[in-house]
């Protein structure tokens, strides 16, 4: 199977090409906008502007599948999944695997599944994958293959949404146990599950116009405050503050907005400054006390997923943390903490 991996340069998109260059029965490539300083040995990899229906037709040719990893702005999610879909359909309707998110449910509560419906009400992001999953769908009516992928928080090795700024967050104090502000489910999901999943449906058997959809969470993750105390516990970043809501607040109203604009601001003379302090959105706030828990059953069954346990999801992240940044690894302290 030739498969071709857009997003390729992306996080998941480069674990995904390591995973697939492993495999016997598929040969994948890489794509992205510019050409990846980190591309692998031995993985073919082309230049090419998603959004643009013309180069994804002729990008196409000859692959048997492809694989949905791109992120950035709302244009490149919703744009992109249809100039996708539109050159899919062209060239002869390869197989998508399209990688959405939890973010479609919205702030709902609750156990959920796949049929919940979508809520595009957690601002752009959501409603640009939301618009993107309707694409996809499309698609499939049209005589097309595609399933689809709502990954909880993604993490492991190399994660520097929910390992890297986490674990400098509770470097400098301003992340710890969140009382109420943080007894949400973390929906944590280990990269390498991601790329699992992403294996299985690529090999799925499917019935005509059907797009299965499956939510991407380990069954054992754990909620943010309890995720939190383990990683600060393994970093030996100690004691664990309590933060209370108000600071938490403040950080995220008040100093969030002014860091977000310093950081785009610094970009171009990053090498020169120096990296400035992560900001805390308001919308993280929301997502550490949001009650919401991903049923994976249907993931489990269909996509026989064998999930990495959290201890060891744990242990691959504070390792990567700590040799990425010095800090200090207890191996006696690895271990979660049971709360």
């Amino acid at each position: 199977m030739n498969i071709l991996v857009l997003g390729g340069s992306g996080y998941i998109g480069m674990r995904l090409l390591e995973t697939l260059a492993r495999t016997s029965w598929g040969a994948a490539t890489g794509a992205s906008r510019g050409t990846s300083r980190s591309a692998l040995p031995g993985v073919a990899w082309i230049r090419l502007d998603t959004c643009d229906v013309t180069q994804l037709t002729a990008a196409l040719e000859g692959f048997d599948a492809v694989v949905n990893c791109v992120a950035g702005d709302a244009q490149s999610i919703s744009e992109g999944a249809k100039a996708l879909t539109q050159a899919a359909l062209q060239a002869g309707c390869p197989r998508i695997i399209h990688l959405s998110t939890m973010s479609v449910y919205g702030p709902v509560e609750g156990i959920v599944r796949e049929d919940m419906p979508l809520n595009p009400a957690l601002g752009w992001y959501g409603r640009a994958k939301c618009e993107a999953e309707q694409c996809i769908s499309a698609y499939a009516e049209q005589g097309g293959s595609a399933v689809v992928l709502r990954p909880g928080c993604v993490y492991g090795p190399g994660s520097e949404l929910w390992v890297g700024r986490t674990a400098r967050w509770l470097r400098s104090k301003r992340l710890g146990d969140l009382g109420a502000g943080g007894d949400g489910w973390s929906n944590l999901v280990h990269v390498d599950d991601v790329c699992q999943a992403i294996v299985a449906a690529l090999q799925l058997p499917l019935e005509q116009r059907e797009v299965p959809i499956f939510n991407l969470a380990a069954p054992d993750s754990p909620r943010w405050n309890t995720y939190f105390i383990d990683l600060a516990v393994a970093l030996q970043l100690l004691p664990v503050r309590r933060i209370r809501q108000r600071q938490l607040q403040l950080d995220a109203w008040l100093a969030g907005p002014p860091l977000k604009i310093a950081q785009a601001l610094s970009r171009p003379f990053k090498a020169r400054m120096g990296p400035l302090p992560d900001y805390i959105s308001p919308g993280l706030l929301g997502l550490w006390a949001q009650q919401i828990f991903l049923d994976a059953t249907q993931a489990s069954e269909r996509l026989k997923m064998a999930w990495t346990p959290y201890e060891d999801g744990l242990h691959s992240s504070s390792a990567w943390v700590a040799r990425e940044n010095g800090l200090l690894l207890s191996g006696r302290d690895t271990a979660p903490c049971r709360r």
